[in-house]
């Protein structure tokens, strides 16, 4: 009966093992799984030391049945070999760096982000007003940057993936698309804003030297 329950068990055990290594199994699932399949394993020699410890096995059908699980059980033992919780380990850590990474850290910002960059930017009244939010927008380019250092480590997590990768990469993809829009309309604001800020302090002088000339006016109009 021992001998049956062995038997039976590394069936499933084999199953079980197939499953963890080749099916999009998460990793902290594997971990979980393999380290209980080591666990049995060990629980299964101890079972069939007592069946070798049996009088009863040493002659007849019982004596070939414990050769044939003796050798199922070296098979099976190297099937668990094969598990590594370290490797495993190492993986979840790579999908809870991804996962965060995109789900926490880098589409909540570009959700923010394209809120700010979809409004136009306020009509400035002064000329203090104007560098105000020319602040703004270099600020806003500065965080696009962050984001875009963030971007790149969030990829690099994807493709230390040991499965998903393609569907991750669809989801980086998509991401990257609004990302690029983003980081586009925050340099145009900043290459306008300045080349507003030149204008308006041109037209500043040519109203202080020459009473206004119209070319600096008519630049200033365009900017503005």
């Amino acid at each position: 009966e021992k001998m049956d329950r062995i038997g039976v068990a590394i069936k499933s055990g084999r199953n079980e093992i197939s499953d963890i290594l080749y099916s999009d199994v998460m990793a902290e699932e594997k971990v979980i799984r393999a380290l209980e399949l080591k666990r049995e394993a060990d629980h299964f020699k101890n079972l069939f030391k007592e069946c070798e410890d049996d009088p009863s096995t040493k002659s007849g059908p019982s004596s070939d049945q414990l050769g044939k699980t003796k050798a199922a059980l070296i098979d099976y033992q190297a099937n668990i070999n094969t598990l590594d919780p370290m490797k495993f380990a190492t993986d979840m850590k790579n999908e809870n760096e991804f996962r965060i990474g995109l789900e926490m850290m880098l589409i909540p910002w570009i959700d923010e982000a394209e809120v700010v960059s979809n409004n136009p930017l306020t009509k400035p009244t002064s000329f203090e007003h104007a560098r105000e939010i020319e602040m703004q927008c270099v600020k806003f380019a500065k965080d696009v940057r962050k984001a875009n250092k963030l971007l790149g480590k969030v990829d690099e997590a994807a493709k230390r993936l040991s499965f998903g990768k393609t569907t991750a990469e669809q989801s980086i993809e998509e991401q990257r698309m609004r990302f690029k829009k983003i980081a586009s309309t925050a340099a145009t604001r900043v290459e306008s804003m300045r080349d507003l800020l030149i204008r308006w302090e041109e037209m500043t002088l040519s109203q202080e030297k020459d009473n206004l000339d119209y070319q600096p006016l008519t630049m200033f109009l365009k900017c503005y």
